[in-house]
């Protein structure tokens, strides 16, 4: 059954631990109601590419990849060695949202739309906001 609540979403994450390990999760994390000009996209689909298992396993021993917690929302752990842990000192315990690549739908919005207005020239980074559903 699909999660159709907007107000909850869940956001893949990275943790890299002190003591040497990497933490992977799905994290849940509230999506703020859109303004009148935004729209929440519901993400039905993301990939994971090269880029993105960099930042989750960050040089991990992928031959120690352990799995623990319920099994509908499961934490993958693997072990760093030394050389790993060295080189993420920036990533000690922020846990860092994993993917930049999406496709959804719109969710279902609380009010009217508001007539959009043109951009201008030079409008900047678009603001999306994400919230994923479980099935």
């Amino acid at each position: 059954m699909a999660d159709t609540d907007t107000r909850m979403g869940l956001q893949l994450r990275s943790t890299v631990t002190k003591e040497g390990f990497v933490e992977i999760a799905l994290a849940s994390i509230a999506t703020p109601e859109p303004k009148p000009e935004e729209v929440v996209v519901r993400i039905e689909a993301s990939p994971i590419n090269p880029s993105d298992q960099g930042l989750l396993v960050g040089g991990a021993d992928l031959t120690t990849v352990r799995a623990s917690g319920p099994a509908d929302n499961p934490v993958v752990t693997a072990s760093l060695p030394p050389a790993a842990i060295k080189a993420l000192p920036g990533r000690l315990r922020p846990s860092l949202p994993g993917g930049h690549e999406a496709a959804g739908v719109l969710a279902p919005a609380a009010a009217p739309p508001v007539r959009p207005r043109p951009a201008p020239a030079a409008s900047g980074r678009p603001r999306i906001r994400f919230s994923a559903g479980r099935r």
